[in-house]
């Protein structure tokens, strides 16, 4: 192994002997390396058979590439180490010693598609509503398991009740039928553990932990357990990037580890590897102002790197133009591979999908599917569907149980066999079966089919005179009950179904305002319009190259050359709502969410927010991100901005840099085009602020200067803000009140 291939820091960590390690590695400073070349080094010096070696890594993907490197080092030494994911070294182990803990060793796994169905079976058993929803339960059961708690003792809503009553059935079946989920397989092996301690901590002499700071509060008890006896642990991870507390990460697992660890050597890899100096001195900016983090600082030798890209935009549909545009003419056709489009929301695809297809480049989303694919589009477009054709047969049968109705797939098939008999649409035969003229369907079912058959003559009356497709969506969405069904559904895929909605209503009142008077502005035109649009997609296009479109959580671990990162507003990124527990908290993570976002990116970064963005049927307007007073002024090298007159400029225009200022009053789009007041976004006079002034700012809000230091850019303020405390900024980042 060559001492040349590693820099001082990642050697250091390396070569580390026994004893708990922490290595802190920032975003691109080669982690993987250093964790496969520090396993070849135990096993190479002959301090550590390969077998008494335990790595754990987040996905079979990062395990599949580790044991690969390892092989290529270690040969078929290799082969007898445990790498794998909690899940799989979990299961080995149970199989192992399954009958210690009263576990038959031919368990097998339940996937979640049978989850749902064993939870559909119990609810029914238990004559739950129809509106609680088995991954309704399945989601609260999950958030309790991965912090190791009994679901039966939670009771913060009406719902825990029925999650109660569901988990000690759902508990019985999966025993009964010789079943695991998958957090099971970590809580059985802590059963385990309780039984014989020894027989874990036995079994290993060093463990090495990646991606430690997306660890739940299970997967580290498990990791102490493995470690108990040597105190070998080696974590990897970065505090700065972690970004999953929704789905039970725990970033105080590496931010105390030395707390718990209070001997442990800990090892900064701040040497970046991806990023140009420009990107990384943006990213280290803004991941400064958190305050519960490991402070380090990424730092390269790539010092040619362009400077940064920002574009202030009137509405998101000049924000989506302005990406394919330039897509379309600095790296189509063969290059669009190295670009990839980051967005906060999954709903934000809708108007960048539009935007690439009318330049027909061809795109691939990562982590989800096409907006048009989407299960809540489709189901209200299948509404449409039949309203506008009652002979839409297969329109019918997607929505007539959606929402829930008791509507089974026994009633759907003589639903069926009747209507092939008599020969009629199923919507004939539906009505035939609500007025009792199907004797082989139950009075029970027949009275809920005359429910639905209602329902949609109901509709067909409400729209009849409604010229706006806004409306006309907005009233489906509403009386069909699709949005009390998301409401009540409780979980976390909800809101992004429900944003979803959103962009189907606003892209409807999109279309009202380009077609308003015409003869195409009907609701035939407009779902004709949707399917040619689906019709031309060129969505996961694998033959050739494509803009890879994904949410910053499906970037995490990933890099491309060019990023375009979208939506910076208030409001959306920073993505902070009235319900949070704790919006600090919640403004931190967003934070690491920029960091990972930005950090992504190897040689061109350009941003982009929205003035304004449609929401249902209605214009919304916000201020830039506070993200982005964070970013040095010195880092850009362009901002596109909106030109009110010759002598105005943008506020963020930098001092040393390239500055286009462009008026795009219309910019190629028909719809409206807000006015912005620009004096409201000049540079606030730095000189003009002194001890007892008021100040406000975007992130902090107004507070009171304390304190000066120096002049001019360098200027530096001790705020004291209303409920956020003392905080030193720089003056060219707050306005003077």
């Amino acid at each position: 192994m060559s001492r040349l291939s590693l820099n001082p820091e990642q050697q250091k960590a390396v070569e580390h002997g026994a004893g708990p390690l922490l290595i802190l590695a920032g975003a691109g400073s080669g982690k993987t390396r250093v964790l496969v070349q520090r396993i070849a080094m135990l096993i190479k010096t002959g301090h550590v058979r390969p077998f008494r070696i335990l790595a754990v890594t987040f996905t079979n993907k990062a395990a599949g590439e580790m044991k690969e490197r390892l092989r290529s080092l270690l040969g078929t030494g290799a082969n007898t180490l445990w790498i794998g994911t909690f899940h799989s070294v979990c299961a080995r182990l149970l199989r192992r010693y399954a009958d210690r803990i009263d576990l038959p060793r031919d368990f097998t796994i339940i996937d979640t598609d049978d989850q749902r169905r064993l939870i559909k079976d119990i609810l029914k058993s238990l004559n739950v509503s129809s509106r609680i929803t088995p991954k309704a339960i399945l989601y609260r059961i999950d958030q309790a398991k991965n912090k190791n708690i009994d679901p039966r003792s939670i009771n913060e809503s009406p719902l825990d009740q029925v999650v109660g009553d569901v988990y000690t059935l759902y508990q019985s079946r999966l025993k009964k039928e010789h079943l695991l989920d998958f957090n099971d397989l970590l809580l059985r092996v802590l059963d385990l553990a309780k039984i014989d301690r020894a027989l874990l901590s036995d079994l290993f002499d060093h463990v090495l932990v990646d991606e430690f700071q997306d660890t739940n509060l299970v997967q580290y008890e498990l990791v102490r357990l493995f470690c108990e006896r040597t105190n070998n642990i080696t974590v990897v991870g970065d505090d700065d990037q972690s970004i999953y507390a929704w789905r039970g990460a725990e970033p105080r697992n590496l931010l105390d580890f030395e707390q718990d660890f209070p001997d442990a050597t800990a090892i900064h890899l701040e040497q970046n590897y991806r990023s140009t100096d420009v990107i990384l001195s943006a990213a280290n900016a803004i991941i400064y102002n958190n305050k519960d983090r490991h402070v380090k600082t990424l730092w390269t030798d790539r010092r040619d790197g362009a400077g940064i890209v920002l574009r202030d935009c009137h509405n998101e549909r000049i924000e989506a133009k302005f990406i394919a545009d330039n897509i379309a003419g600095q790296y189509a056709p063969h290059n669009i591979q190295d670009v990839a489009v980051l967005y906060r929301t999954h709903a934000q695809s809708r108007v960048l999908e539009e935007a690439l297809l009318s330049r027909n480049i061809p795109y691939k989303i990562i982590g989800s599917i096409s907006f048009f694919a989407r299960k809540e589009i489709k189901d209200i477009r299948a509404y449409v569907k039949l309203m506008l054709h009652t002979t839409a047969d297969s329109a019918l049968e997607r929505i007539i149980n959606i929402p829930r109705r008791g509507i089974g797939a026994i009633t759907l098939e003589r639903l069926k066999t009747y209507s092939a008999q008599q020969g009629l649409s199923l919507f004939d035969a539906a009505k035939a079966c609500a007025q009792g003229e199907i004797e082989y369907v139950t009075p029970a079912a027949s009275k809920k089919i005359d429910t639905f058959v209602s329902l949609i003559e109901r509709l067909k009356a409400l729209i009849e005179d409604e010229s706006s497709m806004a409306a006309i969506f907005k009233i489906i969405i509403e009386k069909t009950g699709y949005i009390k069904m998301l409401n009540e559904a409780d979980f976390s895929e909800s809101e992004d179904r429900l944003e979803n909605l959103e962009q189907l209503v606003a892209m409807a009142a999109e279309f009202d305002e380009r077609h308003q008077g015409a003869e195409t502005h009907t609701l035939w035109c407009f779902e004709e319009s949707i399917s040619l649009t689906t019709t031309d997609e060129h969505q996961n296009n694998d033959d050739g190259p494509y803009v890879t479109l994904m949410t910053i959580h499906a970037a995490k671990g990933l890099e491309y050359p060019v990023i375009f990162l979208t939506g910076l507003e208030e409001g959306l990124f920073p993505s902070i709502r009235g319900d949070e527990d704790d919006p600090e908290l919640a403004l931190e993570e967003e934070r690491r969410l920029a960091y990972v976002a930005i950090t992504r990116a190897r040689d061109r970064l350009i941003l982009s927010y929205a003035r304004s963005r449609r929401r249902w049927d209605r214009m919304d307007y916000a201020a830039p991100s506070c993200f982005l007073d964070e970013i040095p002024e010195t880092c850009f090298e362009k901002i596109y901005a909106r030109k009110v007159s010759q002598q105005k400029t943008s506020k963020r225009q930098p001092q040393d840099s390239t500055t286009v200022v462009m008026d795009y009053s219309n910019d190629g789009y028909e719809g409206d085009v807000p006015t912005i007041d620009a004096d409201a976004d000049l540079k606030s006079a730095n000189d003009a602020i002194s001890t007892g002034s008021i100040v406000s700012h975007r992130a902090f809000g107004h507070g009171v200067v304390l304190a000066t230091e120096g002049d001019g850019e360098t200027k530096k303020l001790t705020i004291r803000f209303s409920g956020e405390g003392v905080k030193m900024i720089l003056a060219k980042f707050v306005e003077l009140d």
